[in-house]
C-alpha cells in the first residue's frame, strides 16, 4: 500500500477517472468537468489518495474554501467524491484517507469539515448532520407575472453576481476565477443546473441557482439565492414558465427574510437538515472566529461568557453553564434536525447561528 498521501499533477486523469467509475458508472456525466474546483491541477494537493498494485485505489476529494457567517470568516474543508474501487473495499482506506483529510484540514487552518455523506464512515469519525433549512413547495398559482427581466446568466455576468453574493451575510467568499469555472460546469449540487439572473432596466437584482428537471415527473429546484428576496419571488413565475412545470421547490437558510414573504402567500416550508454531515475539527479556532459576533450580540456582557477547552467542554454565560461533548457542538452552534441540544436560556441569545448550505459549492 502506497499512502495515504496527495495525487500527482500526473496522476489527475487516473483520479478523476476512478471517480467517475464509482459515482458515474452509467457513463452519464463527467466528474472533472461537473466539479472543476476540486479536480483542478492546483487541487492537487488536497486529493487524498492511496495505491495498491501500482494504480489508485481510493480516494477522498478535498477543497478548502472560506465562508462567511454573520460577518466572521472562517476557513472550512469540504470532503467529496469518497471512493474505493470495489475490487479493494473493506480494508479501510476511505477510513485512512478521511483520517489523513481531517489532519490535514487542521494544519491547513480549517475550522469546520462540511461532508457531502452522512454514511456510517463519517459519523464514526465524529460527524453530524447539522445546520438548520427549509424548503418551500410553490405552485404557480400562487405567483404572478412580472415585468422584470428573467435570464440564465452567462461569462458576461460574473461580476453582477459576484456583487449580489457580497450583500449576504452567509455566503461562500468566491472570487471571480471561482464563480466563471462554477458557472461554465453547468452544476448545481450534483445536478444539471442554470444560475439566473433577475435584473429590472438593467440593474441586478437577485439571482437564484437552479437544478434543472430531467424528467416530466421532476420540477425545478432552486438549491441557493441571493439579492432581494421580494424579486426572487416576483420571478419565480418567470422561472417556473422556463422550465415549463407548474410548481418549484426552494431552499433557503432557515430565518431568511425570504420566509415572511412566503408565509404571507400561504406558503409554508418544510425544515430540513444540511445535504451531508459537519465535524468541527477545531473547537478553539472556531470559537475564536466567533468571537467577533459574540461580542458584538452581547455587548457589555460578553465579559460574562466563558469557554473552557475540556472534555467536555464547558461553556458559562452569567450564571448558567453548559457542558457538551465535542460530537455535539455542531448541534449546538448550527441547530439539527436529528439531535436537539438542551441548553440555558441564557445560551440562546447567541446559537444556533446559521451554516452555509451548498449551493454552487456542493463538492
Amino acid at each position: 500500500m502506497e499512502g495515504p498521501r496527495c495525487a500527482k499533477l500526473r496522476e489527475l486523469e487516473e483520479v478523476i477517472e476512478l471517480s467517475n467509475r464509482v459515482f458515474r458508472r452509467s457513463g452519464e456525466g463527467d466528474m472533472g468537468k461537473e466539479y472543476p474546483l476540486l479536480f483542478s491541477p492546483r487541487n492537487c494537493e488536497n486529493l487524498r489518495i492511496i495505491k495498491e498494485d501500482e494504480k489508485i485505489v481510493s480516494l477522498v476529494g478535498m477543497i478548502f474554501s472560506d465562508i462567511t457567517i454573520l460577518g466572521n470568516k472562517i476557513k472550512v474543508s469540504m470532503i467529496g467524491s469518497v471512493a474505493t474501487d470495489p475490487d479493494y473495499r473493506g480494508r479501510g482506506y476511505a477510513t485512512l484517507l478521511m483520517q489523513d483529510s481531517i489532519l490535514k484540514s487542521v494544519q491547513e487552518g480549517a475550522d469546520i469539515m462540511l461532508i457531502s455523506g452522512g454514511r456510517g464512515l463519517y459519523r464514526r469519525l465524529g460527524a453530524i448532520n447539522a445546520g438548520l433549512y427549509r424548503t418551500f413547495h410553490i405552485d404557480k398559482a400562487k405567483t404572478s407575472s412580472t415585468d422584470l427581466s428573467v435570464r440564465r446568466a452567462g461569462k458576461s455576468d460574473v461580476s453582477k453576481l459576484l456583487k449580489l453574493m457580497e450583500m449576504e451575510s452567509v455566503r461562500f467568499l468566491r472570487s471571480y476565477e471561482e464563480l466563471e469555472a462554477l458557472l461554465n460546469c453547468t452544476t448545481v449540487v450534483n445536478r444539471p443546473g442554470d444560475v439566473i439572473i433577475i435584473e429590472k432596466d438593467n440593474n441586478p437584482l437577485a439571482y437564484m441557482a437552479v437544478q434543472i428537471p430531467k424528467r416530466q415527473e421532476e420540477i425545478p429546484h432552486i438549491k441557493e439565492i441571493g439579492g432581494c428576496r421580494v424579486a426572487i419571488t416576483d420571478a419565480l413565475y418567470s422561472v417556473m414558465k422556463l422550465y415549463e412545470r407548474d410548481s418549484i421547490l426552494l431552499d433557503t437558510i432557515k430565518g431568511d427574510s425570504i420566509e415572511y414573504i412566503m408565509n404571507k402567500s400561504g406558503i409554508r416550508g418544510e425544515d430540513r437538515g444540511f445535504m451531508g454531515t459537519v465535524k468541527v475539527i477545531n473547537i478553539k479556532g472556531l470559537m475564536k472566529k466567533l468571537e467577533p459576533y459574540f461580542r458584538r450580540t452581547l455587548g457589555e456582557n460578553f465579559k460574562s461568557l466563558t469557554i473552557e477547552f475540556g472534555s467536555p467542554i464547558s461553556i458559562g454565560y452569567v450564571d448558567e453553564r453548559l457542558d457538551i461533548e465535542d460530537i455535539d457542538i455542531p448541534a449546538l452552534l448550527f441547530g439539527s434536525t436529528e439531535k436537539k441540544i438542551e441548553m440555558p436560556d441564557s445560551l440562546k441569545t447567541l446559537f444556533p447561528i446559521p451554516l452555509v448550505d451548498y449551493g454552487l459549492n456542493y463538492t
